[in-house]
Protein backbone atom coordinates (compact mmCIF):
# COMPACT_ATOMS: atom_id res chain seq x y z
CA UNK A 1 0.00 0.00 0.00
CA UNK A 2 2.82 2.39 0.85
CA UNK A 3 4.45 1.72 -2.52
CA UNK A 4 1.23 2.70 -4.26
CA UNK A 5 1.12 5.99 -2.34
CA UNK A 6 4.75 6.74 -3.13
CA UNK A 7 4.14 5.96 -6.79
CA UNK A 8 1.13 8.31 -6.88
CA UNK A 9 3.14 11.05 -5.15
CA UNK A 10 6.00 10.50 -7.59
CA UNK A 11 3.56 10.75 -10.49
CA UNK A 12 2.14 14.02 -9.13
CA UNK A 13 5.64 15.44 -8.68
CA UNK A 14 6.55 14.40 -12.23
CA UNK A 15 3.43 16.04 -13.67
CA UNK A 16 4.07 19.18 -11.60
CA UNK A 17 7.65 19.33 -12.91
CA UNK A 18 6.41 19.05 -16.49
CA UNK A 19 3.73 21.69 -15.85
CA UNK A 20 6.19 24.20 -14.35
CA UNK A 21 8.64 23.65 -17.21
CA UNK A 22 5.91 24.07 -19.84
CA UNK A 23 4.57 27.23 -18.20
CA UNK A 24 8.12 28.60 -17.94
CA UNK A 25 8.72 27.79 -21.61
CA UNK A 26 5.48 29.50 -22.60
CA UNK A 27 6.32 32.57 -20.51
CA UNK A 28 9.80 32.65 -22.04
CA UNK A 29 8.35 32.69 -25.55
CA UNK A 30 5.66 35.21 -24.65
CA UNK A 31 7.98 37.65 -22.89
CA UNK A 32 10.56 37.33 -25.65
CA UNK A 33 7.96 38.22 -28.28
CA UNK A 34 6.60 41.11 -26.17
CA UNK A 35 10.06 42.57 -25.46
CA UNK A 36 11.45 42.06 -28.98
CA UNK A 37 14.85 43.36 -27.90
CA UNK A 38 16.99 41.26 -30.22
CA UNK A 39 18.05 38.73 -27.58
CA UNK A 40 15.26 36.25 -28.27
CA UNK A 41 17.34 33.53 -29.90
CA UNK A 42 19.23 32.91 -26.65
CA UNK A 43 16.01 32.41 -24.74
CA UNK A 44 14.58 30.13 -27.41
CA UNK A 45 17.75 28.04 -27.14
CA UNK A 46 16.94 27.49 -23.46
CA UNK A 47 13.68 25.86 -24.47
CA UNK A 48 15.48 23.79 -27.10
CA UNK A 49 17.99 22.67 -24.45
CA UNK A 50 15.10 21.62 -22.21
CA UNK A 51 13.54 19.43 -24.89
CA UNK A 52 16.88 17.97 -25.93
CA UNK A 53 17.80 17.19 -22.33
CA UNK A 54 14.48 15.52 -21.64
CA UNK A 55 14.79 13.41 -24.76
CA UNK A 56 18.38 12.46 -23.89
CA UNK A 57 17.20 11.45 -20.40
CA UNK A 58 14.46 9.31 -21.94
CA UNK A 59 11.96 11.40 -19.95
CA UNK A 60 13.11 9.82 -16.67
CA UNK A 61 12.73 12.16 -13.70
CA UNK A 62 16.36 12.03 -12.47
CA UNK A 63 17.71 13.03 -15.87
CA UNK A 64 15.02 15.65 -16.29
CA UNK A 65 15.97 17.14 -12.91
CA UNK A 66 19.59 17.42 -14.05
CA UNK A 67 18.42 18.99 -17.31
CA UNK A 68 16.42 21.63 -15.44
CA UNK A 69 19.41 22.50 -13.24
CA UNK A 70 21.52 22.85 -16.39
CA UNK A 71 18.90 25.07 -18.03
CA UNK A 72 18.73 27.23 -14.87
CA UNK A 73 22.50 27.70 -15.06
CA UNK A 74 22.21 28.54 -18.76
CA UNK A 75 19.48 31.07 -17.90
CA UNK A 76 21.72 32.74 -15.32
CA UNK A 77 24.70 32.90 -17.67
CA UNK A 78 22.58 34.21 -20.54
CA UNK A 79 21.10 36.89 -18.27
CA UNK A 80 24.57 37.89 -17.11
CA UNK A 81 25.84 38.06 -20.70
CA UNK A 82 22.92 40.22 -21.83
CA UNK A 83 23.06 42.44 -18.73
CA UNK A 84 26.73 43.23 -19.36
CA UNK A 85 26.34 43.75 -23.12
CA UNK A 86 27.02 47.31 -24.31
CA UNK A 87 23.57 47.54 -25.90
CA UNK A 88 21.93 46.76 -22.55
CA UNK A 89 24.08 49.08 -20.46
CA UNK A 90 22.92 52.04 -22.59
CA UNK A 91 19.27 51.41 -21.65
CA UNK A 92 18.24 53.01 -18.33
CA UNK A 93 17.65 50.18 -15.85
CA UNK A 94 18.43 47.63 -18.55
CA UNK A 95 20.97 45.50 -16.65
CA UNK A 96 18.79 45.37 -13.54
CA UNK A 97 15.68 44.40 -15.52
CA UNK A 98 17.42 41.60 -17.41
CA UNK A 99 19.02 40.24 -14.23
CA UNK A 100 15.64 40.32 -12.47
CA UNK A 101 13.97 38.64 -15.47
CA UNK A 102 16.64 35.95 -15.63
CA UNK A 103 16.55 35.43 -11.87
CA UNK A 104 12.81 34.83 -11.85
CA UNK A 105 13.02 32.40 -14.75
CA UNK A 106 16.04 30.66 -13.24
CA UNK A 107 13.99 30.03 -10.10
CA UNK A 108 11.13 28.61 -12.16
CA UNK A 109 13.52 26.17 -13.86
CA UNK A 110 14.84 25.17 -10.42
CA UNK A 111 11.30 24.62 -9.11
CA UNK A 112 10.75 22.24 -12.01
CA UNK A 113 14.06 20.51 -11.15
CA UNK A 114 12.92 20.11 -7.53
CA UNK A 115 9.69 18.43 -8.62
CA UNK A 116 11.58 16.04 -10.92
CA UNK A 117 14.09 15.30 -8.15
CA UNK A 118 11.22 14.47 -5.78
CA UNK A 119 9.65 12.28 -8.47
CA UNK A 120 12.95 10.45 -8.99
CA UNK A 121 13.29 9.78 -5.24
CA UNK A 122 9.78 8.33 -5.14
CA UNK A 123 10.15 6.20 -8.27
CA UNK A 124 9.86 2.47 -7.62
CA UNK A 125 13.15 0.57 -7.73
CA UNK A 126 11.97 -1.82 -10.45
CA UNK A 127 11.06 1.04 -12.76
CA UNK A 128 14.32 2.87 -12.10
CA UNK A 129 16.35 -0.30 -12.71
CA UNK A 130 14.36 -1.10 -15.84
CA UNK A 131 15.06 2.31 -17.38
CA UNK A 132 18.73 2.52 -16.33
Amino acid sequence: MTGSREQAKSSRNYRAGVAVALVTSFLTVWTTIVRDDGHGIGFFLLILATGTGWFAAWFRPAGMARTMVGVAIMQALLGLAIATAPSTTNVPGGPFKILLFSGVFMMLWLVSAAFFHAAAKGAPEATAAHHA
